[in-house]
């Protein structure tokens, strides 16, 4: 009976440590597949990655999120931090950012709509984010929806775990 008791116990302490494990994992990671061609040629359409919902967002992150008017998953690029400039004439976006002491800036053509929605500000708000996807001709990203925001990412992508043949980490 004692032998018993002992097993008992330590497949008891062994479900136990499972347990924590796969609910740490969980709320740390998401794995998704990737739809369509917009990252190409970074992420391709199939892939499934790992998403860390826990790592920071930087400029250049690839990044998850939902849009609260769209089906899906989104996976973009980071291009816009809150607190970068922006000005937007007409359908035209220019954002200028200072990374490490020289500023850069980029301009894109927009959606209308997105034009309207971001002509209000001068400065990307505390809490949003412009991304686009790398295959540009073909992405739908902030030049059509607008600001992303935080509450809506995912996580930034880590890793892609399939296929197995390009198995790593993607910048």
């Amino acid at each position: 009976m004692k032998l018993y008791a002992k097993v008992f116990g330590k497949a008891l302490v062994f479900v136990a440590a499972l347990l924590i494990l796969f609910g740490w994992v969980h709320r740390s990671y998401l794995i998704h597949p990737v739809a369509g061609t917009s990252m190409q040629e970074a992420l391709q359409d199939g892939d499934r990655i790992l998403l860390s919902k826990r790592s920071p967002i930087v400029r250049y992150s690839v990044i998850g999120f939902s849009m609260p008017e769209e089906d899906g998953m989104f996976v973009k690029r980071v291009i816009g931090l809150p607190g970068d400039s922006v000005l937007v004439q007409g359908n035209r976006l220019v954002l200028s950012i200072g990374d490490e002491g020289f500023t850069t800036t980029y301009t894109f053509d927009l959606d209308a709509k997105a034009a309207r929605q971001l002509k209000k500000t001068t400065t990307i708000p505390e809490g949003h984010y412009f991304v686009i996807g790398d295959h540009t001709a073909v992405s739908k990203d902030s030049r059509t929806f607008g600001w992303v925001q935080a509450a809506d990412i995912e996580g930034k992508v880590q890793y892609r775990l399939y296929p197995f043949s390009a198995f790593g980490p993607i910048n």
